[in-house]
């Protein structure tokens, strides 16, 4: 048997782990959040509806959200809960979160029923392809609530 022939098995798992190697992955975007609503419940408490957007290009399981949430530049709250979400890739789904909102919050997004009242959130979405493959993603978000009409105490 000549070399070459040898050879050509080893040529052939070389050429099939080089093709192997080229298969595409699917990268992980980083996901954020961001509050979808705001609704004063009759107790004084607030629900927060936070949409988490996945931009991964799989499909992701959001496991738990931290948020603080400031309104008008004052503390309101922690948003803390479990999300238990799959989201599709490039989908997006919301989370219900309750907290007791400070005083100076409240007062803040009560003062002004007509314009836009100014919102951030910063912490952790803990988030990964699998249950048990997670992580820690760190989200920040600013943006506006205005009053929903026809809707009391409510805010989007």
């Amino acid at each position: 048997m000549n070399r070459i022939a040898l050879l050509r098995p080893f040529g052939l798992v070389v050429a099939l782990a080089l093709l192997a190697a080229c298969t595409p992955t699917r990268p992980i975007f980083p996901p954020t959040a961001a509050v979808q609503e705001v609704r004063a419940l009759p107790d004084g408490r607030w629900r927060v509806t936070v949409r988490l957007q996945n931009y991964a290009l799989r499909s992701m399981h959001f496991a738990h959200v931290s948020l603080a949430l400031d309104i008008a530049g004052r503390p309101a709250g922690q948003l803390q809960g479990d999300a238990h979400l799959d989201i599709a890739e490039t989908s997006s789904d919301t989370v219900d979160l309750v907290i007791t909102p400070t005083a100076a919050a409240r007062t803040a997004l009560l003062a002004d029923r007509v314009g836009n009242v100014a919102y951030a959130i910063a912490g952790g979405v803990q988030a990964g392809p699998t249950p048990d493959a997670l992580r820690i993603f760190k989200v920040s978000h600013q943006g506006y609530l205005s009053p929903v009409p026809g809707l009391p105490d409510a805010w989007r």
